[in-house]
């Protein structure tokens, strides 16, 4: 007979996406090392931006470590195959009851007997926090959001004329450039042009209007936060759902930013699932067009603590005063 876990022995498992320099990272699991149990930690690291050297984290016994043999592209299908990835990985080979999503962006904002208490205490088998996106109240978000996750998308071919130009006529150039394509969008309802911020240099994509979608009445899509906890539950349901519904999958790999709308969907709509509608990760953004959060300081210390959630994001790995404030917290 199985006993379950009370809130002083949940099992938790940490999946952290990481891409920088190892001395972020390593603090953050060195950190997160000091709950007791000792959690497991699960990294993927993409060696295509930043090379890894896995030594330096040789005493850590509970680390684990996977890569990826592409890029991870932010706001297309990679990240969120890495996450599934990342899920059946735990499934098959960590014996835990829940598993926290981080970046190592990411840092602790109470005692993490707090996160442990929380998942313990809670009724739930995940804790996200999302909304249908029928249901989006701002009207321009709730046409960006449907257009991200109804259209189906094409990169548009770049002959890197903007590239060689010089720097003024490059912003000049890209202006013009998202002018065009806001009156392709505006007048052609078919047709949507996503483009990023120009400091991410992603391509642009156009995408069209899908005949047939995943989502009905009973089956709605839904629109999330991209850093929650799954209980083990939770995982498994996600897993076997793509496992056994290959045209979600490949619907959702053509379309912008599945990371926070495809995890979501599956779990929100699953009737044997309890859902905990709530943040577990703050981010603070002064720019909601921006595809980066802004950079956390002593500034917004009062605020993340006035909070209940337990992570935020994002930290600057040199910042280390606005680190060393919150250890005074978490330890």
């Amino acid at each position: 007979m199985t006993v379950p876990p009370t809130k002083r022995d949940v099992r938790i498992a940490y999946f952290i996406t990481s891409y920088q320099s190892p001395e972020q990272l390593h603090r953050l699991i060195s950190t997160l090392s000091h709950d007791q149990p000792e959690p497991s930690v699960l990294v993927h690291h993409d060696v295509f931006q930043y090379p890894l050297d896995v030594s330096l984290f040789s005493a850590m016994p509970n680390v684990h470590f996977m890569t990826s043999d592409h890029p991870i592209v932010w706001g297309d299908f990679s990240m969120e195959g890495v996450r599934w990835r990342a899920f059946r990985w735990i499934k098959e080979n960590l014996d835990v009851d829940w598993v926290v999503l981080l970046s190592e962006q990411d840092y602790p904002i109470a005692p993490l007997k707090d996160l442990r208490a929380r998942l313990g205490a809670t009724a739930a088998d995940a804790i996200i926090s999302g909304e249908r996106i029928d249901q989006i109240e701002d009207r321009q978000r709730r046409r960006e959001v449907t257009a991200r996750y109804t259209y189906q998308y094409t990169t548009l071919p770049s002959l890197g004329i903007e590239r060689r130009l010089p720097v003024g006529w490059q912003d000049l150039s890209t202006t013009g450039r998202r002018l065009v394509f806001a009156v392709v969008n505006h007048a052609l309802p078919m047709v949507f042009i996503h483009t990023t911020p120009n400091e991410l240099h992603s391509p642009s994509k156009i995408g069209l209007r899908a005949s047939r979608t995943p989502f009905d009445a009973a089956f709605p899509c839904w629109f999330h936060d991209s850093w929650f906890a799954l209980s083990r539950t939770a995982i498994e349901h996600v897993v076997d759902y793509v496992d056994s519904h290959p045209e979600f999958v490949n619907f959702y790999s053509r379309t912008m930013i599945p990371v926070e709308s495809a995890t979501g969907t599956i779990l929100f709509n699953d009737p044997q699932l309890k859902i905990e509608n709530e943040r577990l990760t703050i981010t603070i953004w002064s720019d909601p067009k921006s595809a980066r959060p802004e950079t956390i300081g002593m500034d917004d210390l009062q605020y993340l603590l006035s909070t209940e959630a337990n992570f935020a994001r994002k930290f600057d790995a040199g910042n280390t005063e606005v680190l060393d404030a919150l250890d005074e917290v978490i330890f």
